[in-house]
């Protein structure tokens, strides 16, 4: 048995049926055994996932179609919680303008949604809400602690996707939908400080618990020598919170944060580490923060 005939180059790795056959691949090439279908009227000749999945659904549906929700939070890479972030690619969320028929598709989330034409827009090859109207469809998805990690991350100080004033606007264009509750309060807790999706969600702990704000990122200094920049910093107790995660088991970066440690206590200041198991006692973490707000409160006067 002959293997199949190669394809056109210009093809990739992944494509849809009328691009092939303009190509000049033959009906029975596209039937080969070599070639998978993702999609109806799409073929691949390996693996396609993430975004480039995304973006071969799109090149198939109706003009006016778009990712939305999660899978455009996704393309916008927003701190979304692992399971939503699998699923936004692996079963995107696919609108179109009201009262356009919702996108029915094997493995599609389709919804008709009624959206200003302004909002839409072509990020990383995928045509997508923007990053205001994708934080008001994620606030029906997401929690409130998650929504403020993502609220974070769009209004970030060095590379925001929008601001907090565009983030206002949008929510009260949209006063009645799901998720306004979770959108006041994650105005109320935003920073723009903030550097992760973990950092974040310790912040939200900690307030929430009745704590005081911590600072965020904070660059801490002996003189004119730069120690470290500290996850959340508690000035006046000189308390310092860092999240520890999974790259820190690196032997190397262990060293490092310890040394770091070891600078920061020479400077009168107390150090706590926050991992991700910290997280399955919320109460638990948040004792332990209070008792040593209070242990440092005393040994500052």
């Amino acid at each position: 048995m002959h293997p199949p005939r190669p394809l056109p180059s210009g093809l990739g790795a992944s494509f849809t049926v009328d691009r092939a056959r303009t190509a000049g691949v033959t009906p029975a090439r596209l039937r080969a055994s070599d070639l998978s279908a993702p999609f109806h009227g799409t073929r691949a000749s390996g693996e396609v996932a993430g975004l480039a999945r995304l973006r071969l659904l799109l090149a198939v549906l109706p003009a006016h179609a778009f990712a939305m929700g999660s899978t455009a939070g996704a393309v916008w890479q927003l701190p979304l919680p692992g399971p939503l972030e699998t699923r936004a690619f692996a079963e995107p969320m696919i609108g179109v303008p009201a009262p356009a028929n919702r996108i029915r598709r094997p493995g599609i989330r389709g919804r008709s949604v009624a959206v200003d034409p302004a909002v839409i827009g072509t990020w990383r090859g995928a045509r997508i809400t923007s990053p205001a109207r994708t934080w008001i469809d994620l606030s029906a998805e997401l929690s409130p602690a998650d929504l403020v990690a993502v609220t974070d991350r769009l209004i970030h100080h060095r590379a925001p996707l929008c601001s907090l004033e565009d983030l206002r606007t949008e929510a009260m264009r949209h006063p009645r939908q799901k998720g306004a509750a979770a959108r006041v309060r994650s105005l109320q807790l935003a920073n723009d400080r903030s550097e992760s999706r973990r950092e974040s969600l310790l912040r939200v702990l900690l307030i929430e618990a009745g704590l005081p704000v911590p600072e965020c990122n904070v660059e801490i200094w002996d003189g004119a020598r730069h120690v470290a920049r500290v996850d959340m910093l508690y000035r006046e107790q000189r308390l310092v919170l860092e999240y520890q995660g999974d790259h820190h088991r690196d032997p190397d970066q262990w060293s490092r944060d310890e040394m770091r440690r070891a600078e920061l206590e020479a400077l009168g200041y107390t150090v706590t580490y926050v991992t991700r198991r910290d997280f399955d006692d919320p109460e638990r973490l948040a004792a332990r923060v209070r008792r040593l707000l209070a242990i440092t409160a005393r040994n500052a006067r």
